[in-house]
């Protein structure tokens, strides 16, 4: 199933996804208890790309079910939820330089907050997950 961005609620959840700098990644753990955590993230129009350290329990818990819920931070009074339904996976293979690039460009201060390089801090949080959108909901 591929996601629609066409309607009114799509670009409204497009539009978020162009300009957030951070989404919640809730995936599951092996007894079946849901595990959120805010995540950075790069939209290029297919996929989300995530990325993680090596030994981290969300790629455990991805390993064990790929289907995942992706959401932003609704507003003060519970409004602007944009919740992303998908499946998630780890890159099989070394992503386009393009693409950390642009990952790396939406992050520069923040990796720069934490005292790395883009350098290191793509040597650090080495593993790609990639989540397609499958589902769309909010409000």
């Amino acid at each position: 199933m591929t996601v629609d961005f066409n309607g009114r609620f799509g670009r409204k959840a497009l539009r978020r996804l162009k300009k957030e700098l951070v989404i919640w990644l809730t995936s599951v753990d092996r007894d079946g208890q849901p595990q959120p955590r805010p995540v950075w993230f790069h939209w290029d129009g297919q996929d989300l790309l995530i990325l993680s350290q090596p030994r981290s329990g969300k790629l455990r818990q991805i390993a064990g079910q790929p289907r995942v819920a992706v959401h932003f931070s609704a507003d003060e009074y519970g409004s602007d939820v944009v919740v992303l339904l998908g499946r998630a996976r780890q890159a099989d293979r070394p992503l386009p330089p393009a693409r950390l690039k642009a990952y790396s460009r939406k992050y520069r201060e923040a990796i720069a907050d934490l005292e790395m390089t883009s350098e290191s801090f793509l040597a650090d949080y080495s593993v790609s997950i990639l989540v397609e959108p499958t589902a769309l909901r909010g409000f």
